[in-house]
């Protein structure tokens, strides 16, 4: 929670900023790239990793018992 709003805003001017840049038919690639990559980053970074964490460290399992 205290680490998404500054994730938030850092994406959203990247956004912001290259959307400037999509009018110039030279740029524009790069402009949709970088857009959809910042996104892209931005929802794997807060919806996967918590999942692939929460997968790893099963809760309700101490690490110090181990099955055999």
């Amino acid at each position: 929670a205290i680490r998404f709003r500054p994730m938030l805003l850092t994406a959203l001017a990247v956004v912001v900023g290259a959307s400037v840049i999509l009018a110039d038919p030279i740029f524009q690639g790069l402009a949709i790239s970088l857009m959809f990559g910042e996104i892209a980053s931005l929802l794997i970074s807060r919806m996967a990793v918590p999942v692939l964490y929460y997968m790893v460290k099963k809760p309700g399992l101490d690490s110090t018992t181990q099955e055999a």
